[in-house]
């Protein structure tokens, strides 16, 4: 009788979350159906894609992303090359100071002076956007004679990256109990290799979440990159991006594969990250 009561549960229990799952498939569809059209168009020729805009590649011309990347006239791989170098230092210097300055807000050994003042003033500035920084930042930059250089887009991108990634840090570094810092102490190591050693390596998931989103953000953003470079050159995809479709005139084909190469370092992090990024998003529900 027990065992028929909990199949009849479990029979219950399954149909009421058919709506739920059919909504989630929609949704999945909604996101997966556009960037399959977009790697189909990338493995057509333009004349097949006018002649039938959702047709399949029934030949796939692989050797469009060949064109891509070595066509002289495109210019491709040096747009790449200046975005992994301007997002790669950016991040580097998010994550040093964020994973510091979040230890030293969330751990309650290190007290200061003003320190919940700076803490609010930080949660204030994730309120502000990011545009009314804009114009100030151009005039530091033209004063210092960063213009037209990447390092004006390096220090512009790590620094506007910084309140999010120390709130998210500091709030993970503030669960962690305080025995794991005594122990280290006790084996005699000092603040920097206890935090190097025992706090960092445990708030893996708070950094690859720190990472993702910061990553994302600097290798899509626009505005600033065309702003602070006009240098052909100096340029990173996105401000790239814009050029494109006069550069390489009609060729819907290579616009695609254009866009679905840089998509492809997003997806490979999001591959290599996504357990410790979901595990650092569901930390606080977790702990709480």
């Amino acid at each position: 009788m027990f065992s028929v009561h909990i199949s009849r549960a479990r029979v219950l229990a399954g149909i009421r979350s058919i709506p739920i799952t059919v909504v989630l498939m929609l949704f999945t569809l909604i996101f997966i159906i556009p960037f399959a059209w977009m790697i189909s168009l990338s493995l057509r020729t333009s004349g097949d894609i006018l002649l039938n805009p959702y047709g399949l590649p029934l030949n796939p011309r692989w050797s469009n992303y060949w064109k891509l990347l070595f066509d002289p006239a495109i210019k491709f791989y040096q747009y790449f090359v200046n975005s992994i170098i301007v997002t790669s230092l950016s991040l580097l210097i998010t994550i040093v100071l964020s994973t510091l300055a979040g230890y030293g807000f969330g751990r309650p050994r290190y007290e200061f002076p003003w320190r919940s003042a700076l803490f609010g003033l930080l949660l204030f500035s994730l309120m502000l956007p990011h545009q009314i920084l804009y114009i100030p930042q151009y005039v530091m930059m033209a004063q210092y004679k960063l213009i037209n250089t990447r390092w004006a887009l390096i220090l512009i991108y790590g620094s506007l990256g910084l309140p999010v990634s120390i709130y998210l840090m500091s709030t993970y570094f503030a669960q962690l109990p305080g025995e794991l810092e005594d122990a280290a102490r006790i084996d005699g190591a000092d603040d920097l290799r206890t935090f190097w050693h025992v706090m960092l390596p445990i708030a893996r998931p708070a950094l690859a979440t720190v990472i993702l989103i910061n990553f994302l953000s600097y290798w899509n953003e626009l505005l600033l990159a065309i702003t602070m470079v006009t240098k052909p050159s100096l340029r990173t995809l996105p401000a790239a991006m814009m050029n494109f479709v006069g550069d390489i005139g009609t060729d819907y084909a290579m616009v695609a594969t254009s866009l679905v190469a840089a998509m492809l370092p997003i997806l490979i992090l999001y591959i290599l990250l996504s357990e410790k990024f979901i595990e650092g998003l569901t930390a606080g529900a977790i702990k709480g």
